[in-house]
């Protein structure tokens, strides 16, 4: 199942990628393209980023993200009493914009890879034990919201994200991977064309 669904997320980046080498050399000058930040909390963690969005046309969208997963899963864990540890990656999503005079309503998919550390504890038993475990994340999740454009050409976001963290790779004792939900604020500097 794993391997598979990483089958699925190697080809849909490749075919996300030919797509937009393709649409980018057919209408090079109609697209914008915005530099931003964005603060990404969830019930076990939060993820500051920094984005680059690139407008393929006017309703259609590919994001890029960078960041930093911060992890506190508290007793969210099936697999051990506490969880806390940091990660390093990035995402790329597709975005439709709806419209409107004052900003846009947005929908969108996103694939986020995560290179995560996590020190693990478990205390309840009469053998406490204790360690660190690398995982190599995979999360697809889908997100919807909206954008408010402000006075200088900036925008500011609101979004809400439902999605899956799925260990693919995962090297010490095993540790929780799940459904997540998630909210987040956004801020994208002026498009430039």
């Amino acid at each position: 199942m794993k391997n598979q669904l990483f089958i699925f997320v190697f080809f849909f980046l490749l075919i996300s990628n030919q797509s937009f080498s393709q649409d980018s050399e057919q209408k090079k000058d109609t697209h914008n393209s915005a530099f931003g930040i964005a603060v990404q909390v969830y019930p076990s963690g939060i993820i500051p980023t920094i984005n680059y969005e690139y407008h393929l046309t006017e309703n259609t969208s590919i994001q890029h993200r960078l960041g930093v997963n911060i992890i506190d899963r508290q007793d969210y864990s099936d697999e051990n009493d506490e969880e806390k540890g940091f990660g390093f990656g990035g995402s790329m999503g597709y975005r439709y914009h709806f419209l409107k005079p004052k900003g846009a309503f947005i929908i969108g998919v996103n694939i986020d890879v995560w290179n995560t550390w996590i020190d693990w504890k478990n205390t309840n038993n009469q053998i406490k034990t204790s360690g660190n475990t690398y995982t190599l994340v995979l999360q697809p999740w889908l997100e919807a919201g909206c954008f408010i454009k402000l006075k200088n050409a900036s925008k500011l976001g609101f979004t809400g994200g439902f999605g899956r963290e799925i260990n693919i790779i995962t090297n010490g004792k095993d540790v929780a991977e799940g459904w997540i939900g998630s909210l987040s604020i956004q801020y994208y500097f002026a498009d430039r064309k």
